[in-house]
């Protein structure tokens, strides 16, 4: 697909009431999502302050299917869980927490981060998209691990505002 022709498409699905897209052409595939509500467009694409289901349920769906896979989710003690702010996923994507894989991680739990520093990498058709924080803060929780699917509007991080 081209750029043009995925331009095209975008320009058709916002002008419809369609809340999802997704076309597969010739080996290519492309999604999109539209955000629910008038209040969430007006915010940056990958930050929420409210969350649409608990915030317990997220994270223990996370952490059953790390455990499943076997691996040790990337979490630090906090307080309240109301202090965090959720980094969101603005595209469809596989999840890359380092730069390359013999390198270590852009972030780890605990860690403090500025606004505009690189938390991960999401890779969709073949291109490299950086995520950065939306904030200052600490990180708390890592919510994926390399190599997962990230869909629109999935929680990638959790963090706490300084």
């Amino acid at each position: 697909m081209e750029l043009n022709d995925i331009l095209l498409l975008l320009e058709k699905f916002e002008a419809s009431d369609l809340t999802t897209l997704s076309v597969k052409l010739k080996g290519d595939e492309f999604s999109a999502g539209r955000l629910g509500s008038a209040e969430e467009v007006s915010a940056p694409a990958y930050t929420e302050t409210k969350p649409k289901r608990s915030l317990m349920q997220e994270m223990e769906k996370e952490d059953r299917k790390n455990e499943q896979r076997g691996e040790a989710v990337q979490e630090e003690p906090a307080a309240s869980e109301e202090n965090y702010q959720k980094i969101l996923s603005p595209i469809v994507g596989t999840f890359y927490s380092r730069p390359s894989e013999n390198e270590e991680p852009f972030v780890k739990a605990g860690q403090k981060v500025k606004k505009g520093d690189v938390l991960c990498i999401l890779e969709a058709m073949k291109i490299m998209n950086e995520i950065k924080s939306s904030h200052d803060g600490i990180i708390r929780k890592v919510l994926l691990s390399d190599g997962d699917m990230a869909d629109f509007g999935k929680v990638l991080f959790l963090l706490e505002e300084e």
